[in-house]
């Protein structure tokens, strides 16, 4: 009885251990947390994994975004845990908390706060008060920065010594903030409705009309394309008609008004520039049919901001969004106010509007000077664009122009060029490099592709020796905005001319950086396919160096003819609503059922069935029936939860890089391709659980299905524990089983 005793305890003691272990795994994640008008930011937060710094000399900097709507009234506070080490030839080692002859400099925005004399011993702490001078960001864009450097000048005169030293992830900020209405100017877009890196994202969400033009969704997806290029794809947009705002999208997001001004009814004694006045606006001066961009303090939530792209006519909200996507607006005032009067957009097709000469500045692609510095291998991309139906003549090079410091160990220091992940030439830094020299570097027409091509740049800054040198930052490699690509063109031979598939998205949609060869094709009464032509328009925008965006929309059922023959193509939404898809039904890749949203694939060895009620997205890629030179992308689905599905795979590039044919299958997570034309069948089933990041689905406000968001990395996945209580109650049910076991063994034992 007593050894079934000692069994039961052993058994319930084994239980409570893996519980314990169970949920201790939940709560290891790291955390910000804000309380009262004080938040705490850690490093891990902001990027910073724990960092190993050795001496001599180590630099350590990071950036960060915070709310625009805080202000500070005084100072913060910087908590560093720090582990430092000395390992010298002596006989008596460094006890714990004894100072080992090295500092820690630290500034924060180019402010010099503290300078810390380190101490031998794990996870030391020191607090470094942080004055209010020193929060102010002295970058265009709003961030903070930290910068650490380590200073054990005395390794260099000691060769015995070596000093090294790790700072903990989990160091952090304490900022006491206040909350104030944000600082409100056009000329800081997207600032104040996007932060960059920012703490505390905010969703921004598009307001369009109950019942849009189809002026007005594409000046809609016109500004998700904008934002999406002025925050490089970072920020989430989500599209809404105004009377589905619910009260915590007015209240918690940032929100842009499209639209004219007789369908803005919501804006009706909102405190703008120019605020509504018997259904329009009219400010001083502005005429009929200009545009108008507005910035003001959300009545809903005096942190957030209000922006209004409008005008009286649908071609002035047009013009407002175009002069939006074009930057440099000019204001009127106090910068919380434009009037646009004209937008010549771009009419040019091919490569005169991708490239307009032979030869090309960086400074005409739009780069300014580049510059890489501090110790080791530092990268820089400059991208551009090489368009479809042509290809590069063998005279292509470019002429690079760039310096050096002179404080480089010039046989350890230099420059490699990759095209398109090609190695294409390098340099050895020297004496004359470090005064400004233009060196050509030949370009193989091998290594260019059609469509976006990425010239990289990889430079090795070595100082002299490590104590040659106090600030790594003097180790510099500058490349001039003077460089100059030469990239002759000439047509493609039919021979030379690859067949079209999935693969080669984003183009042809964007071939033109001005996004003027594409048009958006959407049901007239389908709110969530609007949204996810606005994810899809956003990801485009982040992807384009254009100066302003001419994209196209049209209604199913009404497109003009100037868009049917002089645009690709890209239609969304349920294929038994789109008329276009029925016209298209004899040259789809996998034509649809009639009345019905099932894609039926000809051709292929294995048949498979699904239920009836299954989210299923699909896209199928065909050539225009009424332009050769054209293509059709349609981004459909059994579900508007598919249809969703079907376009975050081109906005999500850990599935898009899976695209391939002219038909893919998308089944949840799944990714299925085919390619009609040459017999490829179903296949490239991948799984997006097992890639390294995955956006979790978020819901569409309009009807609650599945919509695209922001790649989200895997470790936020971990915070879904609902296995939690399935595994605890696996490992009770295997304990009863185990003393079930031993009873019944122990009774038939003889005594």
């Amino acid at each position: 009885m007593n050894r079934m005793l000692r069994q039961l305890l052993s058994a319930v003691m084994l239980a409570s251990l893996l519980g314990s272990l169970v949920f201790t795994a939940a709560i290891a994640a790291p955390f910000t947390q804000e309380s009262g008008n004080e938040a705490e930011i850690r490093l891990d937060m902001i990027g910073q994994t724990d960092t190993l710094m050795r001496g001599p000399y180590a630099t350590m900097s990071t950036r960060f975004g915070l709310p625009a709507n805080w202000a500070y009234t005084g100072g913060a506070n910087l908590q560093l845990i720090v582990t430092s080490t000395l390992i010298t030839e002596g006989s008596q080692p460094i006890a714990n908390g004894q100072f080992i002859d090295s500092t820690l400099n630290v500034s924060f925005n180019e402010n010099d706060v503290a300078v810390i004399p380190l101490v031998a011993g794990p996870s030391v702490t020191y607090d470094i008060p942080i004055p209010a001078t020193a929060l102010e960001s002295r970058l265009n864009d709003g961030r903070h920065e930290l910068r650490l450097f380590l200073d054990a000048g005395s390794d260099c005169t000691d060769t015995s010594r070596h000093t090294s030293i790790v700072v903990s992830a989990a160091s952090h900020f304490t900022i006491p903030y206040s909350e104030q209405t944000p600082a409100l100017d056009l000329t800081t877009l997207p600032r104040p409705i996007f932060q960059r890196d920012s703490i505390f994202p905010v969703n921004t969400t598009l307001v369009v009309p109950d019942q849009p033009t189809a002026q007005e969704l594409q000046a809609a997806l016109t500004v998700a394309s904008s934002f999406g290029r002025m925050s490089n794809g970072e920020m989430p947009v989500y599209l809404v008609r105004m009377s589905k705002i619910t009260p915590d999208m007015r209240t918690d997001s940032q929100l842009i008004f499209i639209g004219k001004s007789s369908t803005l009814s919501l804006l009706q004694g909102v405190a703008l520039p120019a605020p509504l006045s018997n259904n329009a606006f009219a400010p001083a001066g502005m005429q009929a049919e200009d545009g108008i961009l507005q910035i003001a303090v959300s009545p809903w939530n005096t942190g957030r901001a209000l922006l209004v792209v409008g005008g009286n006519t649908d071609l002035g909200v047009v013009k407002a969004a175009q002069a939006l996507s074009s930057g440099g607006i000019q204001t009127i005032g106090d910068r919380t106010m434009a009037l646009v009067a004209n937008v010549l957009p771009p009419t040019g097709q091919g490569s005169n509007v991708t490239l307009q000469r032979e030869t090309q500045t960086l400074a005409e692609l739009g780069y300014g000077i580049i510059t890489m510095n501090d110790v080791g291998r530092k990268d820089s991309i400059v991208q551009f664009t090489l368009p479809p139906g042509f290809v590069p003549a063998e005279d292509t090079y470019l002429d690079l122009t760039f310096n050096n410091s002179g404080l480089l160990d010039f046989s350890r220091s230099g420059l490699t060029v990759f095209m398109n992940q090609n190695l294409i030439g390098s340099v050895q830094f020297s004496e004359e490099t470090a005064s400004t020299v233009t060196k050509r570097i030949r370009i193989p027409p091998s290594s260019l592709s059609t469509g976006m091509n990425e010239l990289r740049f990889q430079v090795d800054l070595a100082p002299i020796s490590q104590c040659s040198i106090l600030d790594f930052s003097n180790l510099w490699f500058s490349i001039l905005p003077e460089s100059a690509l030469h990239l002759p063109l000439r047509p493609a031979t039919a021979g030379s001319v690859q067949l079209r598939d999935m693969s080669s998205y984003p183009y042809p949609f964007m071939s033109e950086p001005t996004l003027s060869n594409l048009a958006f094709v959407l049901p007239k009464s389908d709110p969530n396919a609007w949204n996810a032509a606005a994810q899809i328009a956003s990801k485009l925008g982040s992807q384009s160096a254009s100066a302003l965006f001419n994209l196209g929309v049209a209604y199913d059922g009404e497109i003009p003819e100037d868009v049917r023959n002089g645009r690709n193509l890209i239609v969304i939404g349920l294929p038994s609503e789109l008329q276009l898809l029925n016209e298209l039904k004899d040259s789809l890749p996998a034509p649809f059922e009639e009345g019905t949203n099932v894609a039926v694939l000809h051709g292929q060895q294995v048949a498979y069935r699904f239920p009836a009620d299954a989210d299923l997205g699909f896209l199928e890629l065909l050539a225009s029936p009424w332009n050769s030179e054209r293509v059709i992308l349609a981004v459909v689905g059994t579900t508007q939860a598919g249809v969703h599905q079907a376009a975050e795979t081109l906005t999500n590039s850990l599935f898009r890089s899976r695209l391939r044919g002219n038909f893919v299958l998308v089944n949840g997570e799944s990714l299925s391709v085919a390619d009609t034309r040459t017999g490829l069948g179903l296949s490239n089933v991948t799984d997006a659980t097992q890639v390294d990041a995955v956006a979790p689905p978020a819901q569409v406000p309009e009807t609650g299905a599945t919509a695209a968001v922001p790649e989200t990395p895997l470790s936020v996945l971990s915070s879904d524990m609902s296995w939690i209580p399935y595994a605890v109650g696996g490992l009770a049910i295997m304990i009863v089983f185990v003393l079930i076991v031993a009873l019944l063994t122990r009774r038939r034992l003889p005594n």
